[in-house]
């Protein structure tokens, strides 16, 4: 969950994935990396932005029937498309300056970005939620452009969590599950236990793709997910088919059954539930070689995740050597989850090779010394966060929920 503030200081006069009046009384120009509630804080707000919001054209569409208040303040760029703006700090002194910026996709949800920034003096790139798969191309793009400030999505970089399978991966098992499951009996149902309430877009495509099935979600979680285009056509209000990402299971009699499905909707022979938890949080300690997947009865979990990993992080910074000289983190739980990411960032950037995928035999010595000049965030700052809204996840199985209640009570606002 994200703890970026929404202002860069060397970039008076924009805000960037926060929308409320602290952020809006600086700001002449906004920037929405995706449409994930952590990153569209404040938009929810009646009056209009002061400025031009910047956006993908799938978040263009999403934001401008979520909060249409907005519409005329939406800007799209599509991917790898530069514009030059001139920007009016709002800040008495500060003289008006051109920013370059550059359009970079995510890969972390349907119409995710990166935005590069440039000026006369400062090249900056804010990643945003990401996760680039191989052989994509992004990576070579971003190094020709010799950022030295990186806002990075720190979510995972901890060595606990070196290794993730390839969502390619990760889906083609998930699949896997639904179909030998659905193959078996015709009454057998499958319930998707989210991990969060947003983020699963790109697994609701991939199942819809490959099996042609629809996937039954609630009124509430579909209302913001069907200003997707892409998803109009996977997810459904209707209770009969065989994939669900509603409420999850209830105990009937002995046997587990679709919540979503009252007494009155069931037949006579009752379906029988697999449950399948993609989630990324629980897998520490993960080897590329081991099983990705662990089956308890009816239950699966399967290793997911958006994020990119911490070697994965670890590559993407080794590549943007030596011109990087600030490494700034947009996830910060609490202190001590500030000092283990230090101290993991600090291992990183003097490395003088990348970090092998998948190999976590190298642990971060606690006692090594940090690079503290590189970090944006030290223990006397406040880091901001706030709660994220509820798409029909219940509380306990929500890992943006675990991360929330990881925060010091100062910083839950």
């Amino acid at each position: 969950m994200s703890t970026f503030p929404g202002v860069i200081p060397e970039l008076p006069g924009i805000a960037i994935d926060r929308f409320e009046p602290d952020q809006r009384q600086q700001a002449s120009a906004f920037f929405l990396s995706h449409c994930h509630t952590d990153h569209m804080r404040g938009l929810e707000l009646d009056d209009v932005l002061p400025g031009p919001l910047f956006l993908s054209p799938v978040s263009g569409v999403f934001i401008r029937h979520r909060f249409p208040q907005h519409a005329p303040r939406v800007r799209t760029m599509a991917i790898g498309e530069q514009v030059t703006l001139t920007i009016h700090p709002a800040e008495p002194g500060e003289e008006e300056y051109e920013l370059t910026v550059r359009s970079i996709a995510a890969e972390h949800c349907p119409g995710s970005v990166m935005f590069f920034f440039e000026t006369t003096t400062e090249r900056i790139l804010y990643t945003g939620d990401f996760r680039l798969s191989q052989g994509h191309g992004n990576t070579s793009v971003i190094r020709s452009l010799r950022p030295q400030i990186v806002y990075l999505d720190s979510t995972f970089l901890n060595q606990d969590y070196n290794h993730f399978p390839t969502r390619i991966e990760s889906t083609e098992k998930i699949v896997a599950l639904c179909s030998e499951w659905l193959a078996e009996d015709k009454r057998n149902r499958v319930s998707l236990w989210l991990p969060a309430h947003c983020g699963s877009e790109d697994l609701f495509l991939s199942i819809y793709e490959r099996m042609q099935e629809k996937i039954h979600v609630s009124e509430k979680q579909r209302a913001p997910l069907l200003h997707f285009p892409a998803l109009s056509e996977v997810l459904t209000d209707d209770t009969t088919v065989r994939i669900h990402a509603c409420q999850g299971t209830a105990t009937r009699g002995g046997r587990s059954s679709l919540a979503c499905q009252s007494y009155g909707n069931e037949t006579k022979a009752a379906s029988v539930v697999r449950t399948i938890r993609p989630s990324a949080l629980r897998w520490r300690g993960l080897t590329a070689n081991d099983e990705y997947w662990q089956a308890g009865g009816r239950l699966f979990h399967v290793c997911y995740s958006n994020h990119a990993s911490c070697s994965e992080l670890a590559e993407f910074l080794q590549l943007l050597k030596p011109h990087v000289r600030d490494v700034r983190l947009n996830v910060v739980t609490d202190d001590n989850d500030l000092l283990r990411k230090t101290q993991c960032l600090s291992s990183i950037l003097d490395d003088s090779a990348p970090a092998e995928k998948g190999n976590s035999s190298n642990p971060v010595d606690p006692n090594a010394c940090l690079n503290l000049d590189r970090l944006i965030y030290k223990a006397r700052h406040t880091v901001s966060c706030l709660t994220v809204d509820h798409l029909g996840a219940s509380d306990q199985s929500s890992e943006e929920d675990e991360m929330y209640h990881r925060l010091p009570k100062r910083l839950r606002q």
